[in-house]
């Protein structure tokens, strides 16, 4: 019997397995640096007892959501990456550069759109009730981002995702998201009722526009 030798591709994921190692010494670290702060975070979905006592005086620079916004960088860019690679025919040829592209991408993003509600916050006089919202959303995403964590890794180490497990996280992922923000526009109905014509234009502004504006990138790539 002749035997043929087959060509298998590895793709190295040390890389990957360093990535991972920076987030999980972030979050020893903080839970390590804020403990109590941590232990009720975790609990974020939960109870809204992380709401009630740090949303008092939300101060969105604290170091502790600094710590879990770069996990939050590094988790949600790492599961772009695996989308991006469960739903491309090739392999990228340089693998780092794109989740460093992905990452950069991500964090300009984000980062833009805060300044821009920030601007308009101050604009229309409401910056305690948006310094309020931007903490809202970033506690719920930095969990959101917590929670995928365990994913990516199941995604890398244990079974490639198909395209549907992939379709079907993004669409819990997207479930969650929509859930925290109409709990929050129901908290605040009051306010929003009385600058009724802001709120329209901020929602389509700064949470509709660039979201549709994304997707329109994306697909024409």
């Amino acid at each position: 019997m002749r035997l043929e030798a087959i060509e298998r591709h590895v793709v190295g994921q040390d890389w990957i397995t360093l990535l991972l190692l920076l987030v999980l010494v972030v979050l020893v670290a903080t839970k390590y640096t804020f403990p109590q702060r941590f232990n009720h975070f975790v609990m974020l979905f939960a109870t809204d007892k992380y709401l009630l006592l740090k949303g008092k005086d939300p101060k969105i620079f604290h170091p502790f959501n600094l710590l879990f916004f770069t996990v939050n960088i590094i988790t949600v860019a790492l599961f772009i990456f695996i989308f991006y690679n469960g739903i491309s025919e090739d392999q990228p040829d340089r693998p780092k550069v794109l989740y460093l592209r992905i990452a950069t991408a991500y964090a300009t993003f984000v980062l833009l759109k805060f300044t821009i509600e920030k601007i308009l916050a101050n604009i229309v006089s409401a910056d305690k009730q948006l310094n309020f919202y931007l903490f809202y959303k970033l506690s719920y995403r930095n969990f959101m981002a917590l929670v995928l964590l365990p994913v990516c890794m199941a995604f890398i180490y244990i079974w490639e995702p198909s395209i549907l497990a992939l379709y079907i996280c993004i669409g819990i992922l997207l479930l969650m998201n929509l859930i925290t923000i109409v709990s929050l526009y129901r908290k605040n109905q009051q306010f929003i009722l009385t600058r009724w014509f802001y709120f329209i234009l901020y929602l389509c502004a700064l949470e509709i526009g660039p979201y549709f504006i994304l997707y329109k990138l994306i697909t024409k790539l």
